[in-house]
């Protein structure tokens, strides 16, 4: 079991290392093909809304029959997608290959967080979720900056490296990582997709209790804050501040390596010492407050300094997010992990369309609107508290 989680932790670790190339160069790629300002936000959402779609599909799938070929697969057909991607010539291609990317990304999103859950037990996947989470930040982060270093090539390289080296990924899953999930051959052999659960009422009412709905409520206004202030502050430091894509790398490196940090220090006392509940609040008070600080200061330097603790905070709350959707795993750790990913990738969607129409409006309004989001996600957080019940309790506590 021990074995098993450092593999699918160096695994994932490759994944979100690789899939990071590309964000610092898209501005400039974007600015080259002489496309709209709002392509930076509407073909993130694409990605993203495909991605909602799909991976609750993909959690059912990893259920049911093999969570490893789920990663194998969707990794291997990612790179492909991006090595397309970078050959685009027009918006429509580059929307269209988004939404390809998007349906693999929730594959290997969905997946690798249900292997933490089939690798830990109850007493350490708090703790396990947090590194899990460290290791993304500060691969995301280091393949960020990597990216940025690329950007000196020509722009289309950077996707054909980051194509190649998911492919290899893929590959090195394929032989040595095992599997995770041992499915109960004894029940149904059709997954149990979302559509089904829905459609009955029992089952309907017994997964999406009162706290799952609240919880999920909070996902989505946190992702949507996370994803307008992001998209848009990446666009920010090209158009605006005309700073080169190795400075958005290094400073997306320095943010992770905060959040590494956080994520080992912070929120593993969190887990272990505190109501997850009442600190979720406190975060997402801070978050309100860092992100409301990036709004106001148009100086190169306090803007940075701010945005740099608003992601810290998410950073922070990113795990225990995460910890709250597995916690109660019953229903399966790859169905939990794809309602979590899905509400997560409808947030990210709509942050990113938000932030690249309202850029045009004003460079700062998008920052304005993640402020009024994650403010949204603490009032529903506070509501829990307000309308505490032994149900809601029991869900997590």
């Amino acid at each position: 079991m021990k074995d098993q989680f450092k593999k699918v932790m160096i695994f994932s670790a490759l994944v979100w290392f690789s899939t990071n190339f590309h964000h610092p160069v898209n501005p400039t790629f974007f600015t080259e093909l002489n496309l709209p300002n709002h392509v930076f936000g509407t073909s993130f959402a694409t990605m993203v809304f495909v991605a909602f779609l799909t991976s609750p599909i993909w959690g059912s799938l990893g259920d049911r029959y093999s969570r490893k070929k789920t990663v194998v697969y969707s990794t291997l057909f990612y790179g492909i997608a991006q090595i397309l991607y970078g050959l685009s010539t027009n918006m429509w291609h580059i929307l269209i290959m988004r939404g390809v990317a998007g349906v693999f990304s929730g594959g290997f999103m969905v997946g690798f967080m249900a292997m933490i859950v089939d690798v830990s037990n109850d007493k350490n996947r708090g703790e396990r979720m947090a590194s899990y989470s460290a290791l993304m930040g500060i691969s995301m982060s280091v393949g960020f900056l990597t990216g940025g270093i690329l950007g000196y090539l020509p722009i289309r390289y950077v996707f054909l490296l980051q194509g190649i080296s998911m492919i290899l990924v893929s590959t090195g899953i394929r032989f040595l990582l095992g599997e995770t999930n041992t499915p109960n051959k004894t029940e149904s052999n059709k997954p149990e997709f979302i559509w089904n659960i829905l459609a009955n009422p029992s089952r309907r009412k017994e997964i999406f209790t009162p706290w799952i709905l609240v919880f999920l409520g909070i996902t989505l206004f946190v992702f949507i804050g996370f994803s307008a202030n992001n998209n848009a502050f990446n666009y920010y430091l090209r158009e605006q501040l005309n700073f080169k894509p190795v400075i958005n790398g290094i400073w997306k490196a320095a943010t992770g390596t905060i959040g590494l940090v956080a994520n080992l220090t912070i929120n593993v006392w969190l887990v272990r010492n505190t109501n997850l509940k009442k600190s979720l609040r406190i975060v997402l008070a801070l978050a309100v407050f860092g992100a409301g600080m990036i709004f106001l200061n148009d100086s190169v330097i306090p803007f940075m300094v701010w945005s740099l603790f608003y992601f810290t905070m998410h950073t922070i709350a990113f795990p225990l997010l995460q910890n709250f959707a597995v916690q109660k795993s019953s229903h399966g750790a790859g169905f939990m992990s794809g309602i979590f990913n899905a509400v997560k990738a409808l947030g990210e969607m709509t942050g990113a369309l938000i932030a690249g129409f309202s850029y045009d409006l004003g460079s700062k309004v998008p920052f304005l609107i993640a402020t009024s989001a994650i403010l949204i996600a603490l009032i529903f957080s506070i509501i829990q508290m307000l309308g505490k019940t032994e149900e809601l309790e029991a869900e997590t506590n």
